[in-house]
């Protein structure tokens, strides 16, 4: 419906659907502002189909702003961290997908200054190959890391083999994720390689300010004044606190360019109390996109909607990443990635289980389930993240 009617939604008439598609076909204009006023980019497509989004270019400021001010924030207490212009930055290293007009990328190099007046920066392409990845960050030795969790997963692993070598004891070090999910086991993973706890981030390219988490606190914080945010049931009706959401709805409050009003995401969550100290709910706990669609063929159709791996459970802290995906018009299989020392052959069977379980829930008795364990689980060529849904390209349409 938004691509459908996007002409009609963007406020500014001088911004076109299809003369930003033609736009964005040159790669020359993914990292600089339309007209000086705006910053153009697609969406990663982990809603369903990437949108082009833009953001005007005051709303881009007044969200690195308000990031910034907030750094080193306490929920618990309020305390900001004082700004000492003097004080020697530290050396930050941002991923950013440098290969389609990704928000990260634009962000990076059309505002530069912002971040810099806080810390030295640096940008290292996301879809590099892995060892000039390890060797830029073996050079530049950065103490704050910004990257998606996968890539956490798999630089928490270089340390811990030895092929990464970096220090995170100095004071103001950090490492913070976000774009895809960060998992129990990724936590695990981060804390036994570098001796810090992870600080998840949560957005999207149509709202990148959602909600973040700080030093000292367990779990993520709305920022309720740069998004409204919420957790609705399959009626969009408000789910009380405690309980898990079938999506939720968003209104960015900054960006003018492109107003969008209690606008779907398919998110599972779980949201938190208000914490002394900070003005805004928490979220207990975030499944993802949740509800991507498989479409299989018995050879009658059916239609299934997300993939029980764990049974009762939304994760699990024995693994560390896992993707769902099908392999064929009656068949899906799950890989994992599993936390170092775990039974794999037992984890294996209890995936399998699980998707077995649902399946047959679904009528879907003749669909093959299989789990295997992996590595690596190679993220999404075009958005760098890893989707923990893969269904078929033609899922969710009765062409075969």
């Amino acid at each position: 419906m938004l691509i459908e009617h996007w002409d009609d939604i963007v406020a500014e008439p001088c911004l076109r659907r299809a003369a930003l598609e033609k736009y964005l076909e040159n790669p020359a204009n993914w990292n600089r502002l339309l007209k000086g006023r705006w910053l153009v980019c697609h969406t990663s497509g982990t809603s369903g189909i990437p949108i082009i989004t833009p953001h005007d270019v005051a709303s881009v400021d007044w969200l690195h702003a308000v990031h910034a001010a907030r750094n080193g924030a306490k929920a618990q207490t309020g305390k900001r961290s004082s700004l000492l212009p003097f004080r020697r930055r530290p050396r930050m290293a941002v991923f950013i997908w440098e290969t389609c007009a990704s928000a990260s990328a634009a962000l990076f190099h059309t505002r530069p200054w912002i971040g810099a007046l806080f810390s030295s920066c640096h940008a290292i392409d996301a879809g590099a190959s892995w060892p000039d990845i390890l060797n830029r960050l073996n050079r530049l030795k950065p103490n704050v890391i910004i990257c998606y969790a996968s890539i956490l997963e798999r630089l928490a692993r270089a340390q811990i083999e030895g092929s990464l070598d970096l220090d995170f004891t100095a004071a103001g070090s950090s490492i913070s994720t976000g774009g895809d999910v960060l998992t129990p086991g990724i936590r695990a993973l981060c804390q036994q390689a570098f001796h810090v706890q992870p600080l998840d981030g949560y957005g999207c390219g149509e709202s990148p300010a959602i909600a973040r988490q700080w030093h000292g606190v367990d779990r993520l914080m709305l920022l309720e004044d740069l998004t409204a945010f919420e957790a609705v049931d399959s009626h969009d009706q408000p789910v009380p606190e405690g309980e898990i959401s079938d999506h939720v709805l968003l209104t960015p409050l900054i960006n003018r360019a492109f107003p969008l009003l209690r606008y779907r995401l398919d998110d599972r969550v779980r949201l938190g109390p208000t914490l002394a100290g900070w003005p805004f709910r928490s979220i207990d706990e975030i499944m993802g996109r949740t509800t991507m669609t498989f479409t299989f063929y018995m050879p009658e159709e059916r239609v299934v909607v997300g993939m029980n791996v764990f049974g009762i459970s939304e994760t699990d802290p024995r693994v560390v990443n896992w993707q769902a995906r099908q392999t064929s018009p009656s068949s899906v299989e799950c890989l994992f990635t599993p936390v170092p020392g775990e039974d794999v052959a037992s984890l294996a069977h209890e995936i399998q289980t699980n998707m077995r379980i649902h399946l047959d829930s679904c009528g879907c008795h003749k669909v093959d389930a299989s789990a295997r364990p992996v590595q690596f689980i190679e993220p999404d060529e075009r958005s760098g993240k890893i989707q923990q849904f893969v269904p078929l390209p033609w899922s969710g349409s009765t062409n075969r």
